[in-house]
């Protein structure tokens, strides 16, 4: 048995609206319970025992609320096999995408995805003693169909944020990140290399009011890009729009991070 478990502010989505813009963040809570994320991911079948595991991961929410570039990072390879299943099922699942001053748009999203898998608990003491009274041989019928059950309870739970220390001190661990607005043509694509490896992130202040300020970048790997290329990145980043980051139910102020690669 597979259960499935979603924050308590992932079912407030609906109710949050900022400002007189009729703005809100994408969701997970997709109208089609068989399209959501959390319901599509699976196990892998190779990992057995018990299982505690977060990955990161992001994605870009198109305006239809497909998920795509679906991707997170691993640090080896037991992770890769729980990636492989968030990656499958994104490319079926489907989002409530965001509203920016009243229309769907395109956002970057970053979110986590728990993994626990534990023994299941043990039957209870009035169960247990009902258990003593029956027939000898009834009992070891029932013990033997308890063996080939599965023996661990299995979930899957879905954070909205990339789970930054400063944010999660402050808001605890299921506040929803901010979301930027993605747009067709921005200044970064045309400047950075478009061939050679690199990958950096960016870190901002946003507001509560879905204003970005004072960028600053950190090195990744690969190729360090020239000062053009991290220069329109930043202007990205201030120039951008914004979902802010809602804590119980409200827009607060956040530390924003994005990562920036080819």
């Amino acid at each position: 048995m597979i259960t499935r478990i979603l924050p308590l502010p992932l079912l407030l989505f609906a109710l949050v609206t900022f400002a007189a813009d009729s703005s809100r963040p994408a969701n997970f809570d997709h109208e089609e319970s068989d399209r959501r994320l959390a319901n599509l991911i699976k196990f892998p079948e190779e990992v057995s025992g018990k299982v505690s595991l977060v990955l990161n991961c992001v994605s870009r929410i198109k305006p239809s609320g497909k998920m795509d570039d679906t991707g997170c990072y691993t640090e080896n390879q037991y992770e890769q096999a729980f990636t492989g299943m968030v990656i499958k099922a994104a490319k079926k699942a489907r989002m409530t995408p965001a509203i920016f001053e009243g229309k769907p748009v395109e956002i970057y999203l970053q979110f986590r995805v728990q993994f626990v898998a534990e023994e299941k608990q043990q039957k209870e003491k009035q169960e247990e003693e009902e258990n003593e009274k029956e027939p000898q041989q009834e009992q070891e019928k029932e013990k033997e169909k308890e063996e080939k059950e599965e023996k661990r309870e299995l979930t899957v739970r879905l954070y909205m944020n990339p789970g930054y220390e400063e944010n999660v001190l402050e808001y605890g661990f299921d506040h929803i990140a901010g979301q930027r607005v993605i747009g067709k043509n921005e200044p970064w694509m045309d400047a950075c290399p478009k061939h050679a490896r690199y990958s950096l992130w960016v870190r901002a202040y946003l507001g509560e009011d879905g204003r970005a300020e004072s960028p600053t970048i950190e090195f990744g790997n690969g190729l360090r890009p020239i000062s053009s290329c991290l220069d329109s990145i930043k202007q990205t980043i201030i120039d951008g729009r914004y979902t802010p980051a809602i804590a119980d139910g409200i827009a607060v102020p956040s530390t924003y991070i994005e990562i920036f690669s080819n």
